[in-house]
């Protein structure tokens, strides 16, 4: 379970990094073409990358919240308890985006 918390922060983190590096030179004065190559990357780079990461961070944070998976994974001390909090507000970070996205596909498909 250590082991993948930290997989999925490293993910995150590495995620957010490729993302701002990547999108950081755009701005109004950038060619469409660069602008649409950081599009790509962005597509199929940082996308997969934070995929990845949700899919870690999200099960093995909510199952760390039973004490007893805590114990059996030898899931103590500050550091790894500090990483689990910080773990679960990237996760609801994720589950936020995924809501609304489905918020704003259900209002799309339905209508007004």
């Amino acid at each position: 379970m250590r082991t993948l918390q930290l997989l999925g922060f490293i993910f995150a983190i590495a995620g957010f990094i490729l993302g701002y590096v990547m999108l950081a030179s755009i701005d109004g004065e950038a060619s469409e073409a660069s602008a649409g190559g950081a599009g790509i990357g962005v597509m199929f780079m940082v996308l997969p990358i934070l995929g990845w990461s949700a899919l870690i961070l999200v099960p093995s944070s909510v199952a760390l919240f039973n004490h007893k998976v805590r114990e059996r994974t030898y899931f103590r001390g500050n550091f790894w308890l500090n990483l689990w909090k910080v773990n679960l507000v990237i996760s609801f970070g994720y589950i936020a985006v995924v809501l609304y996205f489905a918020y704003i596909w259900f209002k799309g498909s339905i209508g007004n």
